[in-house]
């Protein structure tokens, strides 16, 4: 058996972000040595961690091996830590992911300046048109675009990217079948011709509100710098600048007017220390000398956006964001097959499909309103589900002092805010050391998570 299918059994158990696959190959080395496991070893492993450990002891790799068979015949390719592929810069992100699946050319992203661009989905038309310059000045000096693909910001900075000829990324929260939002289906056929579509989650998954934060760290963790292009207070985009600082990776803002709303987020960001980006330049500035023969800042004068949108149309402004949504209601009485992934198994040969067909064929399920799933990823003890309930078996199992330690973890500080929040707490001064050696216990399990520059805080 490919070892690729442990990876994503592995996955399937512990769910995405989660820090468990990479602690467990840390214990037991490869992913089919934890299948392999039985509960006691797995129990000693992840102390305090019932519901984990019960997922693990789900031996049915029958799900794993379909998620394998349908990405060898729909061409989705399929990253693990073992593949050659996998980026160093990955590999040093908290919960880094350990399978990654794409749709397109994935770059050799440790010899590349890539650079992430989000925003406010609901984006202002001022906000629409620097995201797409942004794109294609970045694009034009050599850097690859990075995105989540969302409405707003995000397409626009991705279509940017294109239109000058460039490459993008864009990392998705919902499986690689899915075509999420609707709305970007050509551009996520776009940007798979001229760069990756990336996700972490298996085929099958579908798009869910709280994947998106998780996913974000992803969109950080490749890049070199993330910029914030507009974002209000609360902005999702703002996790992601979140996690590139914590991942020590350069944070950029647009500035905007003090009391507009669609600024407020990015303007909060300069304050903290974010650098403020009124071009391409001003980014690209940071890795010009250091990645020679990479970026080249001089193209950006002459990109003249190359771009061909809205049925053959050049343009070089783009349209008002967010675009509106087309009724496919017309052609989806046209269809007749759903598309469907996880169908029972046949004795006959499944033959590959072409990326024009993997789109055309998932379209069909979209406009008649049909997502077939033989396998209900609900149903399997996995994701957040096992992970909160382990969690909360463990915290309620911690006795004293690291109960202590663990109960006065208040947002994020550090070892000496805690120590010193314990002292104020049990009114006895308390040792640094001791919290810290608490606090490494914490994280072993599962309930406390080390942050860059000496910071904590919960899971």
């Amino acid at each position: 058996m490919d070892t690729a299918v442990y990876y994503i059994w592995l996955s399937l158990r512990c769910g995405a972000g989660s820090e468990a696959p990479s602690f467990l190959l840390s214990h037991f080395s490869t992913p089919k040595d934890i299948y392999e496991a039985d509960e006691d070893a797995l129990a000693r492993a992840l102390p305090g961690r019932a519901g984990l450990v019960a997922s693990l002891c789900d031996k049915d790799i029958e799900t794993a091996q379909r998620v394998y068979d349908y990405c060898l015949r729909a061409n989705v390719g399929i990253i693990t830590l073992e593949s050659p592929l996998y980026p160093e810069r990955l590999r040093s992100i908290h919960a880094k992911p350990i399978v990654l699946y794409f749709k397109g050319t994935f770059p050799d992203v440790d010899k590349n300046v890539l650079i992430s661009c989000v925003g406010t989905r609901k984006c202002s038309e001022k906000g629409a048109r620097l995201a797409y310059t942004l794109g294609a000045d970045l694009a034009a000096a050599g850097a690859i675009v990075v995105s989540g693909m969302a409405l707003g910001i995000d397409t626009m900075c991705a279509r940017g990217a294109l239109s000058a000829g460039g490459r993008t990324i864009a990392v998705l929260g919902c499986g690689i079948d899915r075509v999420y939002p609707q709305e970007n289906k050509e551009l996520m056929r776009d940007i798979m011709e001229h760069g990756a579509v990336i996700t972490e989650y298996a085929p099958g998954m579908v798009p869910n509100g709280k994947h998106f934060p998780v996913r974000n760290r992803i969109i950080s963790g490749l890049s070199l710098g993330t910029v914030v292009v507009e974002a209000g207070r609360g902005s999702g985009a703002l996790i992601t600048a979140e996690h590139a600082g914590k991942q020590g990776r350069d944070v950029f803002a647009v500035p905007g007017d003090v009391d507009n709303k669609f600024y407020m987020g990015t303007n909060d960001l300069i304050s903290e220390g974010a650098k403020m980006v009124r071009s391409a330049a001003d980014i690209l500035s940071e890795y010009e000398s250091v990645w020679r023969g990479r970026i080249f800042t001089e193209n950006i004068h002459i990109n003249k956006y190359r771009g061909e949108y809205n049925g053959g149309k050049k343009e070089n402004i783009p349209p008002k964001a967010p675009m509106a949504v087309n009724d496919y209601s017309a052609e989806a009485e046209k269809k007749k097959t759903p598309f469907s992934l996880f169908r029972k198994k046949d004795t006959g040969k499944k033959p590959r499909v072409s990326d024009e067909d993997f789109i055309r064929a998932h379209e069909e399920a979209e406009m008649r309103g049909i997502y077939e799933e033989v396998l209900d990823f609900s149903e399997l003890p996995i994701a957040a589900d096992a992970q909160s309930e382990g969690m909360a078996e463990g915290a309620a199992m911690l006795e004293g002092f690291e109960k202590t330690v663990y109960e006065n973890i208040r947002g994020t500080l550090t070892s000496d805010e805690i120590a010193a929040a314990v002292a104020k707490a049990t009114g006895a001064p308390a040792d640094t050391g001791a919290v810290l050696g608490a606090l490494t216990s914490l994280e072993i399990e599962g309930l406390c998570e080390s942050l860059p520059g000496g910071l904590f805080k919960k899971i």
